[in-house]
């Protein structure tokens, strides 16, 4: 059953955050996933919590999806979003 992980980021440090835009990626690709957007670019049409980023992910399933994101590649560049954003991040399983 494919997953799919929705991160809503707010950025706090745009320069640090840049390495890890270009490192992730691979990371990404590397346990079956593909993004579905990535993008500053938001409408909020609801609500009122400020959203600088928002990232979907697709997987093909939640096993996928935990590997990725406990992985030993994405660690540091999970540690380094950490020093450069705060995000919420869940894991939705598919239909």
């Amino acid at each position: 059953m494919t997953a799919y992980i929705v991160s809503r980021v707010n950025i706090h440090d745009p320069d640090s955050i840049t390495s890890y835009f270009g490192d992730a990626p691979e990371t990404v690709e590397a346990y079956g996933s593909k993004y579905l957007a990535r993008t500053n670019d938001l409408t909020q049409f609801e609500g009122d919590e400020q959203i600088d980023r928002m990232v979907i992910l697709e997987f093909p399933d939640t096993k996928s999806a935990n590997a990725w994101h406990n992985s030993q590649e994405y660690r540091p560049l999970r540690d380094q979003r950490w020093t450069a954003a705060d995000a919420k991040i869940i894991m939705i399983p598919g239909e």
